[in-house]
């Protein structure tokens, strides 16, 4: 169940990531968006350091690492607007 819920946590991890490029992108970051990815981030590094503590740590590598590259990419591909 752990491990499971360490690959929920890596989820969050880049679906936060991914909602805080975004938002950096556009350059404007609001309130709501500051807090939910906050909020995934830090239910992410839990469930993930959880796992890891287990002897899992591919959910906390894979999580962390996709995060900064689901922000980067976001941030950094053109858009047409």
């Amino acid at each position: 169940m752990t491990l499971l819920l360490g690959w929920i946590g890596a989820a969050c991890l880049l679906v936060g990531g991914v909602g805080w490029g975004a938002q950096v992108a556009r350059q404007g970051v609001t309130g709501r968006m500051l807090l939910l990815t906050v909020a995934l981030g830090v239910l992410g590094l839990t469930l993930t350091a959880r796992a890891f503590l287990a002897g899992s740590d591919l959910p906390l590598i894979l999580g962390a690492v996709g995060a900064l590259a689901g922000s980067a990419l976001m941030v950094f591909t053109p858009r047409r607007e």
